[in-house]
Order: structure tokens, then C-alpha cells, then sequence
């Protein structure tokens, strides 16, 4: 649970793979040279995408978790470390309408010529209006073969949570509450999986990046999507528009390091030369030889 403002998250105890969302969230201790046990060590605020659950979209759900955390992080001046593996705003299907509509064909013989619409069955048109899923309008003087009526689809709303437009507007929140995090807090996001659309930019509006050299482009859309709307295969992989050779030469990632482990060492790295909190002091520690 939380609000906008990170004042009412709560603490669980659970295992691993049991969230419900596609957003997880950690306050960690941490010790190191820096902050040793014997002075408490620092605290850092973690979020991350789940990208195994719907393939880590945001959702409503999602973004509030990430915007109340990030607030958390930002009013108490603690480091924010956002762990990208995503697939942007999660754009959703109605299932219960995709196993029923129909297609009225233009030619049934040859579907190739397109449709006139779109319609329900009179069962069918019952179930999901009663559940708020469609709204159709009843086609005069059409039939099915059993005799029952059609219901042409006006609009899919869908009987599920955070299946359209109102993912975007949750990214629109999370955008502006990682610009404020920017100028209030020390802002570092570890890119260890493809970061895609509203992903992309929470990278870009974060102040320090690592992006994983392989697998984990930066991306506002695909290759694929693109190739179309050019006309021609321009491109072959998403590595040519937001790998580390595009992301590291034009400034937005600042570190490209090899696997996960060393990923981590970075944003430890980074960790070593930001204060414990926003207006303390730095501290400074020997590192031995070999280590960081």
C-alpha cells in the first residue's frame, strides 16, 4: 500500500516471486568502507521492475508503488537506485471480449477484403455488458445462423484494471516525480534489462546511469516499429538504436559494464563518493588494492 508521497508504504516480509505487481521495493542497510557496521552504515531506497510478471509494463499499481517510493527517498535525502528491466506502459487486451468477438466480413469468402465491423452474439453481448466490458449497439437485421442477434462493439473497456490510457497518465507521475527526486536527492538507475518507453525516460531523468552491455537497450520503441514506419529494414536489432554504443556516446549512460555482478559493484562504486544523506557530509575511505 501507498500514496504519492511515500507516507503510508508498508513493510512486508515475504518470498520471493509472491508481489502481485510488476514493482518491487527495498530499504536497505548497507555496510561499507564508507559507513562501517560500527557507525550504523547508510540506508538506500531500491526499486526495480519485476519483469517477469507481464513482462515488467507499468500498470496504475506499479506506478504509484514506484512514485511513493521515490518520494520516500527524495523527503528523507536518501539515495534512489532504480533497477530497469521493462516494457514501458502496459497498453492491455480485454480478454474476456478477445475469446468472443466477431468479424463481420465484407466478403466471407475472402476476409482479405476487410470488415464492416465488429460485433458480439445476443449471449455474449449479455456476460459482458452485465460486467461492463463492452458497449455495443444492436445490428438491425442481422442474424446469426442459430437465429440470435448481433451487437456491432462501440467501445472495449475491458472488465480488468489498467488496460489503457490511464497507464499513461501514471507515467506522466512517475516522470515528474523523478525530475523532483533529481534536484532533491542523488539519483542512480542500473539498466540490466531492455528499459522501454516510460522506462527510457525514467533513465534519462535519473543522474547517473550503468547500462549492461548486453540485452539492455534504452529504448522510446522497437526496431521492428520503426522499420515500419520508415518502409525499409533500416534496422536490424534494438542494439543499433539504444545499446551501449548509442547510450554511452551520447552521454545518457555514463558507465557500460559486462554482466549483473559487475553491475552491482558499480552502484557501489558510485554509492562511495555520495554522502549517507542529502546535505551530510562525504566520507572518504582507503579502498584496498584490487577492490571496489
Amino acid at each position: 500500500a501507498s500514496d504519492d508521497e511515500g507516507d503510508d508504504l508498508v513493510e512486508v516480509v515475504r518470498g520471493a516471486g509472491q508481489n502481485d505487481i510488476g514493482m518491487v521495493a527495498w530499504r536497505l542497510t548497507l555496510f561499507t568502507p564508507q559507513y562501517p557496521e560500527a557507525t550504523g552504515g547508510r540506508e538506500v531506497i531500491v526499486v526495480a521492475n519485476d519483469i517477469t510478471y507481464k513482462a515488467g509494463s507499468f500498470g496504475t499499481r506499479e506506478d504509484r508503488l514506484f512514485a511513493a517510493v521515490s518520494a520516500y527517498a527524495r523527503r528523507r535525502g536518501l539515495p534512489r537506485v532504480y533497477l530497469a528491466a521493462n516494457s514501458g506502459a502496459r497498453i492491455g487486451l480485454a480478454e474476456e471480449v478477445k475469446k468472443c468477438f466477431r468479424a463481420a466480413w465484407v466478403d466471407e469468402a475472402d476476409p482479405t477484403k476487410g470488415f464492416r465491423y465488429l460485433y458480439v452474439t445476443d449471449a455474449d453481448y449479455e456476460r459482458l455488458a452485465a460486467s461492463g466490458s463492452i458497449r455495443a449497439s444492436r445490428v438491425e437485421g442481422a442474424t446469426e445462423p442459430d437465429g440470435g442477434g448481433r451487437w456491432r462493439i462501440d467501445d472495449i473497456i475491458g472488465a480488468a484494471p489498467d488496460l489503457g490510457v490511464e497507464n499513461l497518465r501514471g507515467s506522466g507521475l512517475i516522470a515528474g516525480e523523478t525530475s523532483r527526486a533529481y534536484a532533491e536527492t542523488f539519483t542512480l538507475t542500473y539498466v540490466t534489462g531492455r528499459s522501454v518507453g516510460i522506462g527510457a525516460y525514467l533513465v534519462r531523468l535519473g543522474q547517473r546511469t550503468i547500462q549492461k552491455a548486453s540485452s539492455a537497450p534504452i529504448l522510446l520503441t522497437g526496431y521492428e516499429a520503426l522499420n515500419k514506419l520508415i518502409g525499409s529494414d533500416v534496422y536490424t536489432s534494438n542494439a543499433q538504436i539504444g545499446g551501449p554504443k548509442v547510450m554511452a556516446s551520447n552521454g545518457v549512460s555514463h558507465t557500460v559494464v559486462q554482466d549483473d555482478l559487475e553491475g552491482v559493484a558499480a552502484v557501489l562504486r558510485w554509492l562511495a563518493y555520495v554522502p549517507r544523506q542529502r546535505g551530510a557530509p562525504v566520507v572518504f575511505a582507503d579502498m584496498p588494492r584490487g577492490e571496489s
